[in-house]
């Protein structure tokens, strides 16, 4: 029923507006609208002409690349006119007459004023630089226009964010810490991971409009995550008309192999009444992962023992994404969306692993081969329907969200180990065979309303809101071993168990914050009931998790001058562990490196400070912060120890920690065909554990560099650019670990004012690109590599068809999944 009257609203208006023009004269309106501060020319602003005499809609038309409007075929009358654009206040014109005397009405020059009072949190002073914008507590990443991510993933796009770092099992690092809230479209979905893995390596970063980081967000946000959240916006369309775009990518690792290709093709369509859009990416990617690992174990003051294993595998990655959606402008005030994302991915992974062990006096015991094949199947969709509903005298707006995500990961496993005499001859027919089968799936609802309501004479704005989010994971495993007696596959014990996660969020939030000349302050809270369900089918275990929270937060901001300022912010948050941190059933895919989950873990609370400052001068802008951050119950990855050789990482709660830090971002154009971006990251931590048995009181520095440099020549047509990034060893409770960075060279030429662009991608240029792990420990030593396909070489097209691009670049954020900071 619902769907039939939105259906016939929209013919109504379809209708409407076919009444309106067979009633068209001879009149003529036009004008040009520009930023009050620049002066610049303003592209896409919504002009509505309406009829004084009952306030219905006569025509609309949205301003060019030159600010430019014109209305022709206008009736004769009285009328009123609304200017709106992201950002900016609206503007209001009360008198307008078209006669027949007067037929041809020029407005002239229509300045819109930035909107200072929507949102007390909106970052106001903005460095832009094409790829990266930056301000005090915020950063947004404009994906489309770096060259350096072309072909690439999710992942890729991350790494090139100050302060994000991604391991080589996709965890990400903010400033440093692991616990971050990554989100896609603003909602939590199955598309960034469940059951504590990340599926970000197989979205495709042409998939992505942009990225948005929030370091310390307002308590209008869910409070997981320690060190912030990490938003990533897909693409949608927002241009009048109709639009499209292909791009392909292909390339190779080492000329002889690895060999990879990608492409991208969406279409768009816009008009008054509907905003219709849809993507379609393709890739397929051939790699290599291999890893080594040494295990020293010591009793007393004598070595007696020591594993060292080496892997070398192949990895393909292949999959496809989908995206679809529009939006329905049903009313003047009223917008209906609906969207579905949606990705099919393949992994298979296989290798080889050597492990031979030593004796105190460096003498080789045993020596054995494990060859292993992991193929997976991955399918995820999301699905999100949205109504927004604009007060009247733009007094603020009501949108209610509703997001449904499913998830399911298929992995099967087959394994086949065999010992070989230490001249590697193979010691007869001696092996142990598994097969291991596992699913895993991931849903995820969530359904929200949110209210903010506007006081322009107070300067004043008041949000709330409610939100519910209902998470149910599940992890099923079968698996056999092979009988050398009976000649088959039998069932066995070592991995086959059933596993349950509920967990439910109910939550609702206040928000009042104010300007006040150059002070602006804002303050909040949110309440929120939680539940976590682990669920041990397998051993009849339910353990239920229920706990109460408060979440307050306030954000200060004075302005010296419109384009510097400083802040000061508070925020207290949570990090809930995993589905999978929570999991205790033990993983034996490699049965010396096991992995198993803790299900009593319980929730870190974080109380997180940051002092900021901004400047905004013609060639350069600088953004910087100090931070800390109290943790308490921290939950860390740590690896337990059992016999000789066999080791299992897992999850434990540490009593508290410090963490001290600055951060530093530099943009600079000394020549308008030079651009560079330079960003670092400092931090000392501090775990304290009382457990002194556990050793697990340590401290250091983390820390990392990076630098994008873009050379533009050929009249602008053409753009080099420069990639580095340095990772400094981060400092565990249990010792270091260290990401490689890697220097990327890209380039592109444009030809057709822009329409058609080709260009090259080389990814870690002098293929150092890895990463590495050292535990010292009290008679344990272990060190370990990762190394994996880094270094690539790509020829990248692209071809765009209709308008694709904004010439006004000034809004980054809000709406379209995005957070209106």
């Amino acid at each position: 029923m619902t769907g039939k009257l939105v259906l016939l609203t929209l013919l109504l208006n379809v209708f409407s507006s076919f009444a309106q023009k067979s009633q068209s004269g001879d009149g003529i309106l036009s004008g040009r609208v520009v930023d009050s501060d620049s002066e610049k020319p303003i592209d896409y602003v919504a002009f509505r002409l309406f009829s004084k005499k009952d306030s219905s809609v006569i025509a609309g038309v949205y301003s060019d690349p030159e600010g430019r409007f014109t209305l022709e075929n206008l009736p004769y009358g009285n009328f009123y006119a609304k200017l709106t654009f992201t950002g900016y206040q609206p503007l209001q014109i009360n008198e307008i007459r078209i006669t027949q005397n007067i037929k041809s009405v020029n407005l002239g020059i229509l300045r819109l004023e930035p909107d200072r009072t929507l949102n007390l949190e909106e970052v106001k002073v903005v460095g832009e630089l094409e790829v990266l914008k930056t301000g005090i507590d915020k950063k947004i990443y404009n994906v489309g226009e770096d060259l350096s991510v072309k072909g690439g993933t999710a992942n890729d796009v991350l790494n090139n964010i100050p302060s994000v770092e991604v391991d080589q099992d996709g965890r990400i690092m903010l400033r440093g810490d692991g616990t971050v809230t990554v989100l896609i479209d603003g909602r939590p979905s199955s598309l960034s991971g469940g059951n504590g893995k990340t599926l970000l390596d197989a979205l495709p970063a042409g998939s992505i409009e942009r990225v948005e980081v929030v370091t310390n967000p307002s308590a209008k946000y869910d409070p997981d995550g320690t060190s912030g959240i990490i938003n990533i916006v897909l693409k949608k369309n927002k241009l009048k008309g109709f639009n499209g775009m292909l791009s392909l990518n292909a390339g190779t690792g080492d000329l002889n192999g690895g060999n990879m290709g990608d492409g991208t093709f969406s279409l768009s369509y816009r008009n008054s009444v509907m905003n219709l859009y849809g993507s379609y990416s393709a890739r397929y990617m051939e790699g290599f992962r291999n890893n080594f690992s040494e295990l020293e174990r010591t009793f007393g003051d004598t070595l007696t023992t020591r594993i060292e294993q080496m892997r070398y595998g192949t990895d393909l990655n292949a999959g496809h994404t989908f995206r679809v959606g529009s939006d329905f402008y049903i009313k003047q005030r009223h917008i209906i969306g609906v969207s579905a994302t949606g990705s099919l991915g393949r992994r298979d992974r296989a290798g080889d692993q050597w492990s031979g062990t030593f004796d105190g006096n460096d003498e080789q015991l045993q020596l054995w081969k494990r060859t292993s094949y992991d193929p997976s199947d991955q399918h995820n969709l999301d699905v999100n329907i949205n109504y927004k509903y604009d007060l009247k005298k733009d007094r603020g707006n009501l949108v209610f969200d509703i997001n449904q995500s499913l998830g399911q990961e298929d992995i099967e496993g087959f394994y086949d180990q065999r010992y070989y005499t230490l001249d590697s001859l193979p010691i007869g027919n001696y092996s142990v065979e598994q097969e291991l089968y596992n699913t895993e799936k991931n849903n995820v609802f969530s359904a929200q309303g949110d209210l903010v309501y506007l006081f322009p004479e107070l300067k004043a704005r008041m949000e709330t809101g409610v939100k519910a989010i209902n998470r149910n994971q599940g992890v099923d495993t079968y698996s056999q071993s092979y009988d050398t007696v009976q000649f088959v596959f039998l069932e066995d014990t070592i991995s086959n168990f059933v596993y349950r996660y509920n967990e439910q969020i109910y939550s609702v939030y206040g928000i009042f914050g104010q300007e006040l000349g150059k002070f602006k302050y804002q303050g909040g809270v949110r309440l929120e009931k939680a539940y976590q369900i682990p669920d041990l089918v397998s051993d009849s275990i339910r353990i239920v998790n229920d706990y109460f929270n408060v979440f307050p937060s306030l954000h200060l901001r004075y302005a010296f001058t419109p384009k510097s300022e400083v802040s000061l912010s508070y925020s207290r948050r949570i990090n809930r562990a995993s589905s999978s941190n929570l999991n205790p059933f033990t993983s034996y895919a490699d049965p010396y490196n096991l992995q198993v989950g803790n299900p009593y873990l319980q929730p870190e609370f974080i109380d997180s400070y940051d002092l900021g400052y901004a400047i905004e001068k013609k060639k350069f802008n600088i953004t910087s912060s100090i931070y800390y951050r109290y943790t308490t119950g921290m939950i860390q990855r740590v690896r337990e120890y059992y016999d000789e050789y066999r080791s299992a990482t897992t999850y434990a709660n540490i009593d508290k920690s410090h963490s001290f830090g600055s951060e530093l971002v530099l943009i600079f154009r000394p020549f308008s065909w030079w651009r560079n971006t330079l960003s670092g990251n400092l931090s000392y931590v501090i775990y304290d554990e009382e457990d002194e048995d556990l050793n697990w009181n340590t401290r250091g520095t983390n820390g990392n560099i990076k630098y994008a440099g873009t050379f533009d020549f050929w009249k602008k047509t053409a753009s080099v650019q420069i990639n580095a990034t340095y990772n400094a060893p981060r400092v565990t409770v249990q010792g270091t670990a260290q990401r490689r960075g890697a220097v990327d060279l890209s380039g592109e030429k444009k030809f057709k004012e822009g329409q058609i662009s080709v260009g090259f991608r080389i990814t870690d240029l002098f293929n150092r690109q890895g990463f590495e792990f050292n535990v010292d420990q009290p008679s344990i030593y272990q060190r370990a590599e990762f190394k994996w396909l880094t270094r690539k070489y790509l020829l990248t097209f692209t071809y765009k068809f209709g308008k694709l691009e904004m010439s006004n670049k000034r809004s980054g954020a809000g709406g379209d999944g995005g957070f209106d900071m």
